[in-house]
């Protein structure tokens, strides 16, 4: 029982991360009508990010989480200026090509100045156990999922309770109808990316102590936040931490009671079994849409 409750744990920590880069990937797809490929590399912009202000710079983690953060912000703010903007009205197919285009730039342009080597990067909540009964929780998993759903309820008050965010979901919901309204569409846009790219920095920076920092980072936790997004359903906000937290836990107890080879097939399994059985996630809204 105890194995059972310790991989539940550990799966609910790292799905908590699965669903924020999920909610990256609904966010613009509500936004922007395509997915954003590119996701997945801001997670790695964000670990880089954390690498260069704690470890090279030396700051302390309250100061360099969120210088970070801001790197991010900018990050994805300059690429939907030079890179979507200008394919705000194209065709989807010309847009979601732009997105695979900018994701493999951001990787071999971080290849290209920190190398293809990965970096280690310290415990950032302490490697102390912490005990409730015979359970063993490192303080990372817990922190993992306060962060994790912290952030989803702040995002969700803010998206229906602050003007702005209720212009960004009118945007979402009809841009043209949106635009005829007086809504600042293309301002919507850039501060959908922003909070975008902000989400895949916070789980870049907390994975970090988990796996190494390395440009191919973002293409591995990418597809997991695919996968979640999928599985919860690509319109829904909470279906996608929902779908990223319950493949956290498919992976976690396919490492556990069976191999991690297991664990790491089961993101492309439910990718495969979602499009042909549950097209529309848990959650998501059964629909039809040109990507």
């Amino acid at each position: 029982m105890n194995f059972f409750l310790q991989q539940l744990i550990q799966g609910i920590s790292m799905g908590a991360l699965y669903g924020l880069i999920a909610i990256g990937y609904v966010l613009i797809y509500n936004a922007w009508g395509v997915l954003n490929f590119a996701q997945g590399d801001m997670v790695m912009i964000g670990a880089f990010a954390i690498l260069i202000a704690h470890v090279y710079m030396g700051l302390p983690l309250l100061i360099a989480f969120p210088i970070a953060i801001i790197m991010c912000c900018i990050i994805g703010f300059l690429v939907e200026i030079s890179a979507f903007r200008p394919l705000i009205d194209a065709n989807n197919t010309r847009r979601l090509i732009a997105t695979i285009g900018v994701g493999i730039f951001l990787r071999n342009l971080v290849r290209v100045i920190f190398g293809a080597d990965p970096y280690p990067f310290p415990s950032i909540f302490g490697n102390t156990a912490v005990n409730i009964g015979e359970l063993k929780i490192i303080p990372q998993n817990i922190w993992n999922t306060v962060i994790g759903f912290g952030l989803v309820i702040l995002l969700s008050i803010f998206l229906k309770q602050t003007h702005i965010g209720k212009s960004m979901r009118a945007t979402a919901q009809d841009r043209e109808a949106a635009r005829l309204m007086g809504i600042n569409v293309k301002k919507n846009m850039s501060i959908t990316f922003i909070i975008s790219s902000a989400l895949g920095g916070f789980a870049g920076m907390l994975i970090c102590p988990v796996f190494f920092v390395i440009p191919t980072l973002g293409t591995l936790m990418g597809n997991k936040g695919f996968a979640g997004a999928l599985l919860g359903g690509i319109t829904s906000n909470p279906g996608s931490m929902i779908g990223g937290i319950s493949l956290g836990i498919l992976e976690s107890f396919g490492a556990g009671y069976f191999s991690s080879s297991v664990q790491a097939g089961i993101a492309y399994a439910v990718l495969f079994l979602v499009l042909i059985f549950l097209p529309a996630g848990l959650l998501g809204k059964k629909e039809s849409r040109k990507v």
